[in-house]
C-alpha cells in the first residue's frame, strides 16, 4: 500500500477538506488516525531510520523519539497546501526535527509553484525524494558525515550537515561506538588465537568478551 492510497482513503476526505479550508489545524484530534497511518507507513518505508541523520529511531512511549517531518514547513502559509503531499512527508528523529525547526527549505520559485517536483526550484537541503542522500553524503564509521566526492548536490549536502548539526552525532554516539570497537577487537583476537591453535588463549579471550558484554549490556 502506498502513502498516497492511505491519504486518499474515503474516510479521510472530509477531514482533509476541513484542513484545506483552515477550519482545523495539524494538531486537531480528527487528524489523529490519519497521522498514525502516515507515521507507521513512513517508519516502515524508511526502515525505522531518520531521514536526516540516518540513525535507527528507537521506538519510545508515545512516539516521542520521532516526528512526522514536513520538508517544507507546514507552518509557513505558502507551504501549508503541501501538508499532506507525499513528497513533503517523511519521518525524522525528534533531535533532527528540533534542529531543523522551521527553517525555510525552498526558494521563491518553490513558494509560488503549484506543484512539488524536482525542478520546482532550489531546495536548500538534500530533499528526501528528489535527491539521492547517499550519492551526496557519506557516513563513515563512528558516525562522521562528509560530502561525497563528485556529489551532484554538494551545496544542499553541506547545508544539511552543518545546519542539522550532524557533526555532533559522532560525540553523541561515542559510547556505543567505543563498545562496538572493543567487542570487535576482542573478537579479532579470538579468531587469531584459533588460527594459531592457541585454544587456551582463545578460551581466555572468550571469557573476557563475555564479561565485557555483560558489563556493557545497559550502556548503549
Amino acid at each position: 500500500e502506498s502513502l498516497r492510497k492511505i491519504i486518499k482513503q474515503k474516510k479521510y476526505k472530509k477531514v482533509l477538506q476541513e484542513y484545506a479550508k483552515k477550519k482545523i489545524d495539524w494538531s486537531h484530534s480528527s487528524l489523529f488516525d490519519l497521522k498514525k497511518e502516515i507515521r507507521l507507513f513512513l517508519r516502515n518505508q524508511q526502515k525505522e531510520r531518520c531521514i536526516y541523520c540516518r540513525r535507527v529511531i528507537k521506538p519510545e512511549r508515545k512516539n516521542t523519539n520521532e516526528d512526522i517531518e514536513h520538508f517544507l514547513d507546514k507552518s509557513k502559509k505558502h507551504y501549508r497546501k503541501w501538508s499532506f503531499s507525499c513528497v513533503n512527508l517523511s519521518i525524522s528523529c525528534h533531535a533532527c526535527n528540533f534542529q531543523k525547526s522551521t527553517k525555510d527549505m525552498g526558494d521563491s520559485s518553490i513558494k509560488t509553484s503549484s506543484s512539488l517536483k524536482y525542478n520546482s526550484g532550489f531546495y536548500k537541503w538534500i530533499h528526501p525524494y528528489f535527491h539521492s542522500y547517499h550519492q551526496n553524503i557519506e557516513i563513515h564509521s563512528g558516525w562522521i558525515y562528509s560530502i561525497k566526492r563528485n556529489a551532484p548536490n554538494p551545496i544542499q549536502a553541506d547545508n544539511l550537515i552543518r545546519e542539522c548539526a550532524l557533526d555532533k552525532v559522532q560525540t553523541i554516539e561515542k559510547n556505543a561506538e567505543d563498545i562496538k570497537e572493543t567487542t570487535y577487537q576482542i573478537t579479532l583476537e579470538i579468531s587469531e588465537a584459533i588460527r594459531n591453535e592457541d585454544y587456551a588463549l582463545a578460551k581466555e579471550l572468550t571469557n573476557k568478551l563475555e564479561n565485557y558484554q555483560e558489563e556493557s549490556w545497559f550502556n548503549y
